[in-house]
C-alpha cells in the first residue's frame, strides 16, 4: 500500500476492518467495533431512560467524583500510601467504563478486580502507617514499612482474601462487610479465571437469537444490557470501597472545593436511582459517617 493510498485514519481504517472502530456489523444492529457499540448507548438509554441511566449515567458521576476526591489527595498527601494507589484506581475506573460501554464486559470486570486489589493493599499499608504513628514507633519501623510497600509495588503480590480478613481484625471492616468484600472479590475473579463471556447470545438482523460466535466477527463487540447491568453493579460496589477508604483515612478530602463537587455528584444518582443502585444504602452510610465526623 502506497502513502497515496493510505488515508492515515486508523480508527476508520478502510483496509484493516478490525482497526475501524466505527464499523457496524452486518449481522446485528447491536454489534460492531468498539466506538460503534459505544455510540448506540444514547439510543438505548432513550428507550429505557430510568433503567439504563442508573447503570450508565450514574457511573459517569461516580467516576467524576473519584477524580475530584483523589486528585487533591495525590497533590497534597504525598506521604500517604493511598494517594498514588487511589489515582491509579480512578484510572482503572475510567478504563473499565470505556471497555464496558464499548462492549468488552469481561475485560471491564477484570480491570475492576485490579482496582479492588490495589485499594485493599493500599488500606493494608495505610493502616500499618497509622498504627506506627499512634504508638510513636521509631524510624526503623517506618523504614521497614516503606521497604515492604515498595516491594509490593515491584512484585504486585498478595493474598487478597487474607488481606480482607486482616482488615476485619483491625476493625476497618465489620463482619458483614468482610463477607461482602469476599463475595465481591470472588465474583470479579470469575472473569479472570473462566471464559464466562464466550457463550453469548446476540439478536441478529433476521430477528433470531443465536450464539455470537456463529456469525459475527470474533473481533467485534456488542451491546448486551444484562452484561452491562452486571458490570455496573460491580463498578458501583468497587466505588464504595474507594469511597469508604477516603472517608476513613482522608475525610478532609470532602472539604476541598473539588470534594464538595464530588459530594453533589455522589448524592445525585443515589437519590434519583436509589431503588435501582444496589449500593445506595452503603454509599449513604459512608457519606453520613463522613458528615458526622466533622
Amino acid at each position: 500500500m502506497s502513502n497515496e493510498e493510505h488515508y492515515f485514519d486508523c480508527v476508520r481504517c478502510r483496509y484493516i476492518k478490525c482497526f475501524n472502530l466505527y464499523e457496524k456489523s452486518k449481522d446485528s444492529a447491536d454489534a460492531g467495533q468498539e466506538l460503534y457499540v459505544y455510540s448506540i448507548l444514547g439510543e438505548k438509554i432513550k428507550d429505557k431512560m430510568d433503567l439504563l441511566s442508573a447503570y450508565v449515567c450514574a457511573n459517569g458521576k461516580f467516576l467524576n467524583a473519584s477524580c475530584f476526591l483523589t486528585g487533591p489527595l495525590y497533590k497534597q498527601k504525598t506521604k500517604s500510601y493511598l494517594s498514588e494507589i487511589l489515582i491509579q484506581a480512578t484510572r482503572d475506573f475510567k478504563a473499565s467504563i470505556f471497555l464496558a460501554f464499548s462492549g468488552h464486559y469481561r475485560q471491564a470486570m477484570q480491570i475492576l478486580r485490579c482496582a479492588f486489589e490495589n485499594i485493599i493493599s493500599g488500606i493494608y499499608f495505610q493502616s500499618d502507617l497509622v498504627r506506627l504513628k499512634n504508638r510513636k514507633a521509631d524510624a526503623e519501623d517506618f523504614a521497614a514499612l516503606e521497604r515492604r510497600f515498595h516491594e509490593w509495588k515491584r512484585q504486585g503480590r498478595g493474598d487478597i482474601h487474607k488481606s480482607i480478613e486482616i482488615l476485619r481484625r483491625i476493625d476497618f471492616l465489620s463482619i458483614d462487610e468482610e463477607k461482602d468484600w469476599h463475595e465481591l472479590y470472588s465474583l470479579l475473579s470469575r472473569f479472570v479465571h473462566t471464559p464466562k463471556e464466550f457463550d453469548t447470545y446476540v439478536k441478529y438482523t433476521t430477528g433470531e437469537t443465536r450464539l455470537k460466535r456463529e456469525i459475527i466477527c470474533p473481533a467485534s463487540t456488542y451491546f448486551d444490557e444484562k452484561h452491562l447491568m452486571e458490570w455496573s453493579d460491580c463498578f458501583q460496589h468497587v466505588f464504595t470501597v474507594l469511597l469508604k477508604t477516603i472517608a476513613t483515612f482522608h475525610p478532609e478530602a470532602f472539604d476541598t472545593e473539588s470534594g464538595k463537587l464530588a459530594v453533589r455528584m455522589i448524592e445525585s444518582p443515589t437519590k434519583e436511582f436509589a431503588d435501582k443502585i444496589k449500593v445506595s444504602d452503603k454509599i449513604e452510610k459512608i457519606m453520613q459517617a463522613t458528615k458526622n465526623s466533622h
